[in-house]
């Protein structure tokens, strides 16, 4: 690592940008020193994605498939960087064995991490979507307890139209009702016979 960071070395200082999301990609960087934050716009928002140390890769796909950046790289901290274009990354995949190797690993790595962030993120949005359907639906349908701390639907009823509406694994639907439930944003009570969908007041 430190041969190729004689040949291909730069410096970025804490604070500064290796690239924005949709920046042409025209270099991939290896970390020599420090650390580097990977972000991604969310919506509204800039959503960390990881944090990248040193021998590690940032922003290879790119530079690979020739596609805008995909996400934000920023030096957390002074940083010693090994940057290659196109040119100079296939002639070290090609000439160096030990260098290929850790790029077809990292790939691997990398393509495993997508999967898992890409499956967060639609739960996610998953159980934001279901949280509104029950505000929505406490607030049209809703009534007080007789303590007056909880507003209440019918959970039957309202389950179905969830599942109708949106379709998705009832196994999947259920984990996202019990997120809700252990992150107490909503609960689950029964009187009888009757199972009510809860939400506390106050």
């Amino acid at each position: 690592m430190s041969k190729l960071f004689e040949y291909y070395g730069i410096t970025k200082k804490k604070g500064e940008f290796l690239f924005r999301e949709g920046d042409k990609a025209d270099h991939l960087y290896v970390i020599h020193r420090g650390k580097v934050q990977i972000s991604k716009r969310i919506g509204e928002t800039n959503e960390e994605i990881q944090i990248l140390g040193e021998g590690e890769f940032v922003g290879e796909m790119s530079l690979i498939n020739s596609a805008p950046r995909s996400a934000t790289a920023i030096a957390l901290e002074d940083c010693e960087l090994i940057s290659m274009d196109k040119e100079s990354f296939e002639n070290c995949v090609r000439d160096n064995h030990k260098f290929s190797l850790s790029v077809i690993e990292l790939l691997s790595d990398r393509l495993r991490e997508t999967d898992e962030l890409v499956t967060e993120l639609i739960s996610r949005e998953r159980e934001l979507s279901l949280f509104n359907e029950i505000v929505t639906e406490l607030i049209m349908r809703g009534k007080r307890d007789a303590s007056g701390q909880w507003t209440l639907i019918p959970f039957d009823p309202f389950w179905e139209r969830i599942e109708k509406k949106f379709s998705w694994d009832r196994a999947f639907s259920r984990l996202m009702l019990d997120n809700l439930v252990q992150e107490k944003k909503v609960a689950l009570k029964r009187s009888g016979d009757t199972r009510w969908l809860a939400f506390k007041i106050g």
